[in-house]
């Protein structure tokens, strides 16, 4: 392109470190429709998140070169248009924030800007046409009657959310005649994609362990209650324990990506979070450097987003691992798939109560948490993961290490 040539074609970006591919769940313009800068061109859907795109100047869409639910490579043509600035060259979106470069094999990656063209943004204001709401508060509504056009939304930029729906007054129900498609989400047949590809194109191996808990769960109920932690739960501490073990060896730190191995620099921990529109693993920043109440805080308020489905963008992704825990259930022992994009995740079954013999050959009673790490064999061999689950491990079975932990 030229700067007399004011066409430019709006190509797909990339939202993340490992993402290579996205469907265009939607498209919120047509050809030979004229936008302004701020207006909502499409919704990118990868295996994280629903990404809004929206233009970073005024002009005419000329032809749209990609199809409602495509699923196109980053970098991909969508569309053509004439733009009102003199801006010249394709016009390529990119996230507004992006975490901390990674370390390769080959070189240290480059710190990348992000670009003045169009970006993702919050969503638009419940404006009388397009409804605005999160898949949690969509079903409410649906099964409590509420029309969305009677609310008036507090996410961002308007966005309805659950907890806006429970607050309805009541009068104002009445069932709406149809609730917008662009609304509805594709979290579950996303995720369906996705952890199948994991399963065909990651080479799993599982390594299990028992953590002798009896100490841990010992402080435990002896903090959970006080009024300075922020509902204190043993995912805490696991996640905790995990985020040390990252910090303490750049291999549990690593990812596989695009033939060559990636040492992320911070020990960040994705945290499972099961939902009624599907499963997110929003990503907690640092906890190795954390107080575990600060931590505590942080995972708490990721887990409340997501509940509500609008979980920030910046913690989809990120991190070498996850945290999956089923402790509140019957289960013993979880063998989870690894998130794409992520080198392992541990899986944490119920605690067990059951007498081992002592030092003396005494029954001893063991409280026990069964552990399960699943790890991706480009990444480890059966010793490296070995390492990293009794790291895990050591930290569990002497919880003062968690507790001495401060922020530096």
């Amino acid at each position: 392109m030229t700067d007399t040539d004011p066409t430019n074609q709006l190509r797909l970006p990339q939202f993340g470190l490992t993402m290579t591919e996205a469907l265009i769940a939607e498209w919120a313009v047509s050809a030979g429709q004229s936008v302004a800068e701020g207006d909502l061109l499409y919704v990118a859907e990868t295996d994280k998140i629903a990404n809004e795109v929206v233009a970073d100047r005024s002009g005419v869409i000329e032809a749209i070169l990609v199809v409602q639910g495509e699923t196109v490579p980053v970098g991909s043509p969508l569309a053509t248009w004439q733009s009102d600035g003199s801006a010249a060259g394709d016009t390529e979106q990119k996230p507004a924030a992006e975490s901390a470069p990674a370390q390769t094999n080959q070189a240290p990656a480059e710190s990348k800007k992000p670009s003045a063209a169009a970006s993702v943004a919050p969503a638009p204001r419940n404006d009388g046409n397009r409804i605005i709401a999160t898949p949690h508060a969509l079903k409410l509504a649906r099964e409590q009657g509420v029309d969305l056009k009677s609310i008036i939304g507090s996410g961002p930029g308007g966005r309805i959310k659950g907890v806006d729906i429970h607050t309805a007054d009541p009068a104002t129900a009445s069932i709406p005649t149809t609730i917008p498609a662009a609304s509805s989400s594709s979290l579950r047949s996303i995720i369906a994609r996705r952890m199948t590809e994991s399963k065909q194109q990651i080479p799993h191996f599982y390594l299990t362990a028992n953590a002798e808990i009896s100490e841990l769960l010992w402080l435990h109920e002896g903090m959970k209650n006080n009024p300075e932690l922020d509902r204190l739960t043993l995912t805490h501490w696991i996640a905790t324990a995990v985020s040390l073990a990252l910090a303490s060896d750049g291999l549990f730190r690593t990812i596989y990506h695009q033939d060559e191995w990636l040492e992320l620099p911070d020990a960040d921990v994705g945290i499972a979070v099961a939902t009624e529109s599907g499963l997110y693993a929003p990503v907690a920043r640092n906890l190795a450097k954390g107080r575990l109440g600060d931590n505590a805080v942080q995972i708490n308020q990721l887990i409340d987003r997501c509940r509500d489905d609008d979980p920030p963008k910046d913690s989809l992704q990120g991190g070498a691992t996850t945290v999956s825990n089923l402790g509140n259930y019957p289960v013993a022992q979880i063998f989870p798939i690894i998130n794409p994009g992520q080198s392992s995740i541990l899986g944490i079954g119920r605690t067990q109560e059951l007498f081992r013999p002592d030092d003396q050959g005494a029954p001893k009673l063991c409280k026990e948490l069964h552990l399960v790490l699943a790890c991706d064999h480009r990444v480890y061999n059966g010793a490296d993961g070995a390492r990293f689950l009794k790291t895990i491990c050591d930290y569990l079975q002497q919880p003062m290490l968690i507790i001495a932990q401060r922020q530096h």
